[in-house]
């Protein structure tokens, strides 16, 4: 047991040791710094040649990006349902949801594959955006441009995953559409370095979704309109064959008529006077259907459309500069410490 006493404090010694002082640390930077130094002339002007270079890359080779930026306001509508719409619900016609029209639909279709897919291939002044989106590869690529061109709109699985392709590029970084949930607003925007491109492909993506929920809409007005005009039409001839009835009673000499005959009279005079009234309400759908079917407005209002020039962004060159210049010095600070600290640590 005596003989065991002397090493207890060293086992109670030994943690103190691992312990890392503020002396350690600035032994450890003067350390560092006595391995950067002797190489600070080298670092100082490849940094420099560095920052150099990509200020003069970012001023005078990069493009700069344009964007085109709408903003859209909803209306509220009612739950989703024109007035015409609810008439038709109150009088038990299934025409489908009224909603549809709605910021999130709006949002999400501005963005959807079938939106861009029309877009792409929408003849313009300036040719089809699909054939501008690939200008650059047509002009440099003769194989692919021969192959584009005999495949494109006639081979329908090559059209497809082209269109998938351009959506899936596009959605990654040149469009987007974001909403506010407090006002309701839907912000579009779509970003590219081809200021007419930008420009055109923007413009259509907006007239494509009104002209497709301008379709929606009259879809659901004129299935409203059959539904009301069926329906009068039923009713008009329920109408005609009561006045033929009532005339038949009318024609009889009233002295011989029965009280069973006067009752049956009385009756469809009652029945006139109700399909009167079901007539005018379905009459009155009827108008107001085809009224709303001549008057279809998209679901949203935009105001301060972009116009020529767009907004225009280029990198700044001496951010560009300084941000290499930094970069650069840093990594090699990495480098020279990195490589003596490997070689001290292999020589243990």
């Amino acid at each position: 047991m005596n003989e065991q006493l002397p090493d207890a404090p060293q086992r109670n010694l030994a943690p103190a040791d691992d312990e890392i002082t503020l002396k350690d640390i600035i032994l450890k930077i003067q350390e560092w710094f006595s391995i950067v130094w002797p190489h600070r002339l080298r670092i100082i002007a490849l940094s420099l040649t560095i920052g150099l270079m990509a200020a003069l890359y970012t001023k005078f080779l990069t493009k700069p990006t344009y964007s085109a930026s709408y903003q859209l306001f909803f209306e509220e509508e009612g739950g989703g349902m024109s007035s015409a719409m609810r008439l038709a619900s109150s009088f038990g016609f299934s025409l489908g949801g009224g909603g549809g029209s709605s910021s999130i639909t709006v949002q999400e279709y501005l963005t959807s594959r079938d939106n861009i897919a029309k877009a792409m291939v929408a003849g313009m002044e300036k040719g089809r955006l699909i054939d501008r989106f690939y200008a650059e590869s047509i002009a440099e690529d003769d194989e692919f441009a021969q192959f584009f061109h005999s495949n494109f709109g006639s081979n329908q699985r090559y059209t497809d995953s082209v269109i998938t392709e351009v959506h899936k590029g596009l959605t990654e970084g040149a469009i987007g559409a974001s909403l506010d949930e407090e006002t309701g607003v839907v912000s579009f925007s779509v970003f590219g370095e081809n200021e007419s491109f930008v420009y055109d492909l923007s413009k259509q993506l907006i007239a494509n979704t009104e002209e497709s929920f301008i379709d929606w809409k009259r879809q659901k007005s004129q299935d409203a309109v059959d539904a009301f005009q069926g329906k009068v039409d039923s009713l008009e001839l329920a109408i005609d064959a009561t006045l033929r009835r009532l005339g038949e009673y009318q024609d009889q000499n009233n002295a011989l008529v029965s009280s069973v005959d006067k009752m049956k009279q009385m009756r469809l005079t009652i029945d006139m006077e109700a399909l009167k009234v079901a007539y005018g309400e379905y009459i009155k759908g009827l108008e107001m259907s085809k009224a709303e079917l001549m008057n279809l407005e998209p679901p949203f209002k935009y105001f301060d459309a972009p116009t020529y020039p767009l907004n225009k962004e280029k990198g700044s060159a001496a951010k560009a500069g300084v941000f290499g210049s930094v970069i650069t010095g840093f990594l090699l600070v990495l480098f020279f410490i990195g490589r003596v600290e490997a070689k001290n640590i292999m020589a243990d």
